[in-house]
């Protein structure tokens, strides 16, 4: 089975452990990328928001007789769903879930809105800073882009003078009441009916430029339900990253939701959850069979740089 990974960059983890499972074609609008030196083909394709960016995938697809189409950079999500039945027609399966799901992950506000309306737990938010009062709120606060993706942009402010400035200073911002506690990742990956049929739990202990850079399975029962009817409102396709912190009193607020591979995904896998038989099993149209709980419990992650150094390079 043939599988595309766009923007795949640095993602060289995630494609060894696809490669024991799938022929690997990679995409990325550079060719200075050191995952290109791990795919089993690779071509070089312009920006997502170039107009030739989708044909080219379309060309790549039906030249390389790709089976599956797997996107990693979320700002092509609603571009590439809106072209979905052009890449089915030639037989690819494009791993991603549909507009109504994507479009309440892509904006953490209605993210937010989405949590209300099922009576999730989640950090108070605010869409800008004039709707708060601070002296009636005990918490700091978190102010991030409402597109923003992994830690990037993220600011904590303590006062009225921070939370303007840094309001100001974040583009497109919203602001959240900061939870003191646990942070924790889940890997989840459901089926076409937003069946959830794998669920790991990973404490964040480091994060480095945005991405986990030390991480930890936890068997975490409560965690694991919670997603459960948390996908199940929310009726996402194949892979998801949930984002949650537990506080000092046991207390679960859910953050944000992601419909795409989390960067610590790897841990993951190495810990037991078999992707490329739930990929393919997916592809195929067969009942996508359960992994909830076959995976490792404590197995620590500690990551480091590794480096790719290339010859008579010109």
């Amino acid at each position: 089975m043939n599988i595309l990974l766009t923007a795949i960059g640095k993602r060289v983890q995630l494609i060894s452990f696809l490669k024991k499972s799938f022929n690997i074609i990679g995409v990325d609008c550079s060719s200075n990328n050191p995952a290109k030196h791990f795919v089993d083909a690779f071509f070089e394709v312009p920006s997502y928001q170039d107009e030739k960016y989708v044909d080219t995938l379309l060309k790549i697809c039906n030249d390389k007789k790709i089976n599956v189409l797997i996107p990693l950079f979320e700002r092509e999500y609603l571009l590439l769903d809106s072209r979905r039945k052009e890449f089915h027609d030639i037989g690819v399966h494009l791993l991603l879930s549909n507009y109504l799901v994507l479009n309440i992950c892509e904006d953490k506000f209605k993210t937010y809105e989405f949590f209300l309306e099922h009576d999730i737990k989640s950090p108070k938010t605010w869409s800008k800073a004039e709707d708060i009062n601070i002296y009636n709120e005990k918490s700091s606060f978190i102010i991030k882009p409402k597109d923003g993706m992994g830690s990037q942009g993220v600011y904590r402010a303590g006062n009225q003078e921070e939370l303007v400035f840094f309001s100001k200073y974040v583009s497109n911002s919203i602001i959240q009441e900061y939870i003191q506690g646990t942070e924790y990742t889940v890997d989840v990956f459901c089926d076409n009916g937003g069946r959830v049929v794998s669920c790991v739990p990973r404490e964040r202990l480091q994060v480095r430029a945005g991405e986990v850079s030390k991480s930890i399975t936890r068997n975490h029962p409560r965690i694991i339900e919670e997603v459960v009817e948390i996908c199940e409102k929310l009726g996402g396709v194949g892979p998801l990253t949930l984002q949650c912190i537990e506080d000092s009193k046991g207390e679960i607020y859910w953050i944000e939701i992601n419909p795409r591979f989390g960067g610590g995904v790897p841990l993951s896998i190495e810990a037991g959850i078999d992707y490329g038989k739930m990929i393919k099993e997916w592809a195929e149209g067969k009942l996508v069979e359960s992994q909830m709980g076959k995976f490792k419990p404590n197995l620590l992650m500690l990551r480091y740089d590794d480096a790719i150094f290339l010859e008579n390079y010109k």
